[in-house]
């Protein structure tokens, strides 16, 4: 009985210490229970919604750019890519292979992924290859599964319908640099697929295109694959404002027509407003190219090409602007009472300054001739006997008067001053005294003397006005320019204007020709310059001078004209230069004619019945 007793006992105590323990236990599980559900309830599901859901920055649309018309220059295209994000990526060597089976990645491909995964943080997309084929893109996302990390993309890329028209002034977009990111710190510059202004009016109105980002948030499966997105109305991506320029698409795909194989640049102004109807450079390039990127065969056959696509040749070209630049010393003489407009000057065909001669264009010389018929005729003495007259620094004050030697706010880089030598400017560039024959050279356009197309244009402008001294402007949006009265005596305009109608509508001009514009009634204004690129030798000139079609292309002289029209009502001017392109009555002028003509008949000045019909087809009598 005792030991049956004693036995309950035990009993009892061990079944309490067990109850009290599995109440510990479970009581502690409650507690800990507790305490995760209730009091870390928070944090916890935070933890887990940061597992299922990832906020995605959404890269907005750029703006596109648009002639004056309206007419698309720059648009967005669909545009198939893949992403990676590395830290969803487990094995990255076998990842690339993987993608290489579908889109072929080449050895210098998988190294920039490479390094640009070093570059940023692992949860920032890296893009592994865009513009891919409908059929790539379609086979990444039959694999997408069994490559997590990886994200084929629908987005927006650049495009160029005009393809290289607009190359020179319209730039093109490219992915940010380290530059870039540390001068900007905008987020969107460190998406892999988002691209900013490099060059041209992409670069410079890239605030105005760019746009706002937005964010999306997206559920993610375990292995970081979206399954469904999140739209909010609030974080939604705003686009980039459109960008119009003043530009017309039509008259500047004609102007390309016109140049045809031929190198160089020309610009057409609107003599009132300064608008810029045409910026050209010949030869174009294609900027889809730069969007899509360049292969080294691409690259190559761009630097080696000797006529240099690439150089925007209408604003950063320095040509010497030759005769067309007698304007500016007629008006430097005009304006300083230096010479008498009927007085005449003997033309022998050369000159003898010290121990040198210097020869006039036409060998046999001109005679007698006056101002007026200095430039009608192109005479290169009566401005030799200038020089011996007057000083540059004089004629320096003229052309710069007339809008040489000078940048314009045009809201694109890319442009050159040009040289407009002065007696200091000299001295200070290359430790020289001024001489006599510098004067002679620079008074014909040569030696030191140089411009630009769109700076010959704003010269005939600025003599097509006589009243406002006319620049030009290229984005609409952009202030306004508001011009300074130009101050020049109108009688010593109206003698320059006089002489230069002279040299396109009287026989003996050097641009005559029967109707120039090819319509009755229409008259043009302009001056014909051939830009030597060679010196000729005293034994060359004695044997025969080579004629440029018996020299490479090189060493031929530049074409080089500019004028306005119509004569009574100006409208437009056009300042062109051709590379090579011999006699400045030739090729320049034949273009800038043509030019002429297009652009009064797409503004209404003239109606297209009335142009005579052997003029009517484009660049024919080219």
């Amino acid at each position: 009985m005792r030991d049956t007793t004693a036995e309950n006992q035990s009993l009892t105590r061990r079944t309490l210490l067990l109850s009290a323990g599995g109440l510990t236990v479970f009581g502690s599980l409650a507690a800990r229970l507790y305490f995760l559900q209730v009091v870390k309830s928070q944090d916890y599901q935070s933890l887990s919604e940061k597992n299922r859901f990832n906020f995605n920055i959404v890269v907005p649309s750029r703006g596109k750019i648009l002639d004056r018309n309206g007419e698309f220059l720059a648009i967005n295209r669909q545009d198939y890519r893949v992403e990676m994000i590395p830290e969803r990526v487990k094995d990255l060597d076998f990842t690339l292979e993987k993608i290489s089976e579908v889109v072929p990645l080449s050895p210098g491909s998988k190294s920039r992924i490479k390094k640009d995964i070093k570059k940023h943080a692992k949860f920032v997309p890296i893009l592994i290859e865009d513009h891919l084929s409908w059929e790539e893109f379609a086979a990444l996302n039959i694999r997408a599964p069994e490559l997590p990390g990886v994200i084929p993309k629908v987005g927006e890329g650049r495009l160029y319908p005009h393809k290289g028209t607009f190359a020179h002034v319209l730039g093109y977009v490219g992915q940010a640099g380290p530059k870039d990111v540390e001068n900007d710190k905008d987020p969107l510059l460190r998406q892999p697929t988002f691209r900013i202004g490099k060059t041209g009016v992409e670069a410079a109105a890239e605030q105005r295109l760019r746009g706002k980002s937005g964010r999306l948030k997206v559920e993610v499966n375990s292995v970081g694959r979206i399954v469904r997105e999140w739209p909010d109305d609030g974080n939604r991506a705003v686009s980039g404002n459109d960008v119009s320029l003043t530009l017309d698409a039509g008259l500047q795909t004609y102007a390309a027509d016109l140049f045809q194989e031929d190198s160089g640049g020309v610009a057409v102004i609107d003599v009132m407003t300064g608008e810029v109807r045409t910026l050209l450079s010949m030869p174009i390039y294609d900027g889809n190219q730069f969007v899509s990127g360049l292969t080294q065969e691409d690259m190559k056959r761009l630097n080696n090409d000797e006529k240099r696509p690439q150089f925007n040749k209408v604003i950063g070209g320095g040509y010497p602007p030759a005769s067309t630049f007698k304007m500016c010393v007629m008006l430097a003489a005009l304006e300083n009472n230096l010479v008498n407009p009927s007085e005449k000057v003997l033309c022998t065909g050369k000159v003898r300054v010290g121990n040198r001669n210097f020869h006039c264009w036409k060998r046999r010389g001109h005679g007698p001739v006056n101002l007026k018929e200095s430039l009608k005729y192109s005479c290169d003495v009566y401005y030799y006997d200038l020089a011996q007259k007057m000083g540059i620094d004089l004629v320096e004050q003229a052309a710069r008067k007339l809008g040489l030697g000078q940048k314009y706010d045009l809201g694109i880089s890319g442009q050159t001053s040009g040289i407009i030598p002065t007696e200091s400017w000299k001295s200070r560039r290359l430790g020289q005294g001024w001489r006599t024959g510098d004067s002679l050279n620079a008074f014909i356009g040569q030696g030191f003397v140089l411009a630009t197309p769109l700076q010959l244009a704003v010269m005939a402008a600025r003599l097509a006005n006589g009243k406002k001294a006319v620049t030009p402007h290229l984005i609409i949006g952009n202030e306004t320019p508001q011009f300074d009265t130009l101050g020049i005596d109108e009688s010593h305009l109206g003698i320059i204007q006089r002489a230069m109608r002279s040299v396109c509508e009287e026989p003996g001009g050097t641009a005559f020709r029967n109707m120039p514009l090819g319509v009755n009634g229409l008259e043009m204004a302009g001056k014909t310059g051939t830009g030597q690129v060679r010196g000729i030798s005293q034994s060359e000139r004695i044997s025969g001078v080579r004629s440029n079609r018996q020299l490479p292309w090189k060493l031929r002289d530049h074409s080089i004209f500019v004028g306005y029209a119509p004569f009574n009502q100006p409208r437009f001017a056009v300042g062109t230069i051709v590379e090579h392109g011999q006699s400045g009555a030739g090729r320049a002028a034949d273009i800038t004619r043509g030019l002429l003509r297009r652009a009064l008949e797409r503004d209404g000045f003239i109606a297209p019945d009335e142009i005579a019909a052997d003029e009517a087809l484009a660049g024919q009598n080219l």
